[in-house]
């Protein structure tokens, strides 16, 4: 993306040529945190402190993909990004850019040649690598779920063959909410296909576990946080933008099984859940949250930090939900212990928060609760004015409390975030 550069005078644009490397480099910057999914509050903090390190005091204004950072001699530069994207290897490089430049380390023109060239120099899974390890991320999900093997098996291939999928379709920058559509639909195809062939009786999680993995944890989370933090000119898109996703994956889903069973909502599965112990629990969601974070490409040196997360979190929650406590409140103190965990290897390894808390709370998305919301509500729809009160009823329910769950989420990781700052931060002050 080009630069923009804007004068509202003379004066202004006579200092336009001293500071153009300052500009250059504060664009490039705002773009790449912007289109890599940084929260609002997070990006301006990092851009207000590149002009304390320039001797540029600036003014940042962050809208839905774009950002315009003011200078007080008139300037200003505008950045748009296309998309919202997780990558864990560009948002790592861009802020130990960052700090170099902040440092006194790395010049600007080095800096803004380096920036240029992130996106393509940034270290990358190999597609059949990163589809291994989400159909095995996948089928850690729905064991978890209470899946039977022949579901297992099948959710398995259909998500890694819906990320084989998106991958291709990727290179030909389709609509947006195409990749999802097309990943659920594969998926709800080979399930409805097994389903047909009476392999499975865990139906509903056959069709649901692989448009799950679909379920836009980042965007839903980000929305939450710059809500949280009163910036609703960011948050209530992001949830608009997540809210697309799931129809999307839901379309898929629906299309997928009235192809194969003509059906128009998600069948409940024949058999009873049975308990599984606490280290298996463990150990799954480890499975699950490192194939997350190979999703959201972290380099190998890093991947760890989401199985940790994945793994504490999870096991935090089931051992709060077998004691008696609701799903919301569960969610609740195992996100806090992920926010204080990802916040510290964050500050010493220079990576997104973003990226590591929720590779490890994404498995714990009410994707089934908000799936059935969907469906629900798509049986009011066909059923009109003759709905049952016990349809909407279950449909309000499971919406609600899918809502509760995110937000549980999202108030969880900041709090731990949070908390986790503030301990660290004494710590320093007690060494020092």
């Amino acid at each position: 993306m080009s630069d923009t550069y804007i004068s509202s005078s003379p004066e202004a644009a006579s200092k336009l040529s001293h500071e153009s490397d300052e500009l250059r480099f504060i664009q490039r910057v705002a773009r790449l945190l912007l289109q890599y999914n940084m929260r609002t509050s997070s990006l301006r903090e990092r851009l207000e402190e590149i002009g304390q390190a320039l001797w540029l005091p600036l003014q940042v204004q962050v809208g839905y993909r774009t950002v315009t950072v003011y200078t007080p001699d008139g300037l200003h530069v505008h950045a748009q990004a296309p998309e919202f994207r997780i990558n864990i290897a560009v948002s790592a490089e861009v802020n130990r850019t960052i700090d170099k430049v902040c440092a006194g380390k790395m010049l600007l023109p080095e800096a803004i040649k380096l920036l240029d060239e992130v996106e393509q120099t940034a270290g990358r899974h190999s597609r059949w690598t990163l589809s291994l390890m989400f159909g095995l991320a996948a089928g850690a999900l729905a064991w978890l779920l209470a899946a039977d093997w022949a579901g297992m098996a099948v959710i398995a291939l259909s998500s890694a063959l819906g990320m084989l999928a998106r991958q291709e379709m990727h290179r030909y920058h389709p609509v947006l909410f195409a990749m999802p559509f097309v990943a659920a639909l594969i998926g709800s195809l080979l399930g409805g296909i097994v389903i047909l062939l009476g392999w499975t009786q865990t139906p509903g999680i056959c069709l649901i576990v692989p448009a799950l993995m679909l379920v836009p944890g980042p965007h839903l989370i980000n929305g939450l946080y710059d809500m949280l933090e009163n910036n609703m000119q960011t948050g209530i898109p992001r949830l608009g933008l997540s809210a697309g996703i799931l129809v999307a994956a839901a379309m898929g889903i629906f299309l997928g099984g009235w192809l194969t069973l003509g059906m128009t909502t998600v069948p409940p599965s024949t058999v009873a859940a049975q308990p599984i112990p606490l280290w298996l629990d463990i150990v799954l969601a480890g499975v699950a949250s490192c194939g997350f974070g190979a999703f959201y490409n972290a380099p190998w040196r890093v991947l760890w930090t989401s199985i940790a997360c994945g793994m504490v979190g999870h096991g935090i929650r089931y051992l709060c939900l077998a004691n008696g406590m609701q799903l919301e409140i569960a969610t609740l103190f195992a996100c806090v212990a992920i926010g204080f965990m990802a916040i510290r290897w964050v500050s010493s390894m220079r990576i997104p928060f973003a990226a590591v808390a929720f590779a490890g709370a994404v498995p714990m998305m009410p994707g089934v609760l908000m799936f059935r919301s969907i469906g629900g509500a798509m049986d009011i729809a066909f059923a009109g004015p003759s709905a049952s009160l016990t349809l909407v009823a279950g449909t309000l329910a499971n919406m609600f409390k899918a809502a509760f769950v995110v937000g549980s989420m999202g108030m969880g990781l900041l709090a731990g975030a949070w908390i986790g700052s503030q301990v660290f931060r004494l710590l320093i002050k007690v060494r020092t």
